[in-house]
C-alpha cells in the first residue's frame, strides 16, 4: 500500500512540475504585438490593409487559446479610408482607402500596453 501512495505522489509532484511553468511561461500574456498586412495603400477603393494584435508569451510566440481586447483611434486621416471590419475584441480592423491620397494614423491601446502604439498607412496615388 505503501509503493502506490509514495508513486503517486512522485506523478502528482511531477505534474505539478510541468503544468506550473507552462502556465506560466506558455498561456500567460507579457505582451502584444500588432501586424499589419501592408505598409501603404493606393487611392483606388480597392486597397485594403489589416491590423491585427495578438498577445505574446514569455517565450516570444502567440499565446495559445486567448483573445485581446484592442481599441483602435484614427487619429488623423480619418478622411482617408472607411472602416470594413472592426473587431476589438479579437483586436482586428480591415480599413479600404478612398480615393484620396495622405497619410492616415492609427492609435492601438490594448489593457496589456502600457501606452499606445502609432501605426501609420501612407496612400499613394495610383498611378501607372
Amino acid at each position: 500500500m505503501k509503493k502506490y501512495g509514495n508513486s503517486l505522489t512522485i506523478i502528482i509532484s511531477l505534474l505539478l512540475i510541468i503544468i506550473l511553468p507552462a502556465f506560466y511561461y506558455v498561456f500567460n500574456i507579457y505582451e502584444t504585438d500588432i501586424e499589419t498586412s501592408k505598409d501603404n495603400l493606393f487611392a483606388d477603393s480597392r486597397s485594403v490593409v489589416s491590423i491585427c494584435v495578438y498577445p505574446v508569451n514569455a517565450l516570444g510566440f502567440r499565446v495559445p487559446l486567448r483573445k485581446i481586447n484592442a481599441s483602435f483611434e484614427i487619429e488623423e486621416g480619418k478622411g482617408l479610408v472607411e472602416i470594413i471590419k472592426e473587431n476589438d475584441n479579437e483586436g482586428m480592423i480591415v480599413l479600404r482607402a478612398k480615393n484620396l491620397t495622405g497619410k492616415v494614423v492609427v492609435y492601438v491601446k490594448t489593457k496589456y500596453s502600457l501606452l499606445p502604439s502609432m501605426i501609420e498607412i501612407n496612400i499613394y496615388p495610383n498611378t501607372a
